[in-house]
């Protein structure tokens, strides 16, 4: 993927999502889409994303919904295979930021998005 992305002129990088390399308030847009649950540690995460938005920007974490009897499966089956998956609600995903965060959450079949805005 990041062998792609060069080949189209764009920048990527390979680091831990606990310790991201970028300045404070760096991005206007930032989509994290069905990784939370494999990080190490999804507060850290949470935070270094947090971080690096900026003032006003927005922040979209889609996530399978374990709240669902499909992703319900799919965890267990992650697990079984010993993947080190950690699967987390909506509500658990949005606590994870600090007060004054705008949050909505919106959810389709399996799939859950936080959508977050720092004011």
């Amino acid at each position: 993927m990041l062998a792609e992305a060069r080949g189209k002129g764009l920048i990527g990088v390979n680091t831990p999502a606990e310790l991201l390399p970028f300045a404070d308030e760096t991005f206007e847009r930032i989509i994290m889409v069905d990784a939370l649950h494999h990080v190490m540690s999804q507060s850290e995460t949470v935070s270094e994303l947090w971080r690096t938005l900026k003032p006003g920007g927005r922040l979209v974490i889609e996530e399978p919904d374990v709240r669902t009897w499909q992703v319900k499966i799919v965890a267990v089956v992650e697990k079984l295979a010993l993947m080190r998956s950690h699967f987390l609600s909506p509500e658990k995903i949005a606590a994870l930021f600090p007060p004054g965060a705008k949050i909505k959450i919106e959810t389709a079949g399996y799939n859950a998005w936080v959508i977050v805005e720092k004011e």
